[in-house]
């Protein structure tokens, strides 16, 4: 375990933490690090399939699973979504994505993220100002949300098999 400051931690010591563990996954609430394991097996199984729905349907190059979001505009907080849709095509060596930059942020919730995947999460997407929010449940249930006036409105709720035999649901 690499030595910690004695100061709120920022993203780029969540990168640095990162890049030397590579068996944990890192998130960063008011400067306060959050310390998760890897997936397992279905949350990486449902990753990569409801990846693949807007990176074949017109989003190439725009789809990336597990990357962070700076979700204020400080360098204190981020979260790391397990599928992001940007707005257009960033750098290759970003690490931390803007929110402004994300048109989709989508959590699978897991034992263990329940409530950070139903109620922190969402909360600091809108107030971020992340337009569209998808949540896969447990039983396989995708809940759709689109930003209205600052919260989140639910839009859909489709069975993951229905929603990848169908097109993306407008993002627009």
């Amino acid at each position: 375990m690499s030595e910690l400051p004695p100061r709120p931690l920022t993203l780029g010591d969540v990168t640095a933490l990162a890049e030397a563990d590579e068996l944990h996954r890192f998130e960063l609430s008011e400067g306060n690090l959050v310390v998760m394991p890897p997936h397992a097996w279905r949350h990486q199984r449902v990753a990569a399939r409801l990846g693949g729905l807007p990176l074949t349907h017109g989003f190439r190059d725009r789809v990336a699973l597990s990357v962070g979001v700076k979700t204020a505009d400080d360098d204190l907080n981020g979260r790391t979504s397990d599928i992001v849709v940007s707005k257009g095509v960033a750098p290759p060596e970003t690490v931390w994505l803007a929110a402004a930059d994300v048109l989709l942020a989508v959590e699978i919730v897991s034992p263990g993220s329940e409530r950070t995947d139903r109620w922190l999460k969402p909360r600091e997407y809108a107030d971020a100002g992340i337009a569209h929010f998808w949540r896969v449940e447990p039983d396989g249930t995708v809940l759709r949300f689109r930003l209205t006036d600052g919260v989140y409105a639910e839009v859909g709720k489709d069975p993951l098999d229905a929603l990848l035999d169908g097109d993306v649901p407008e993002l627009g």
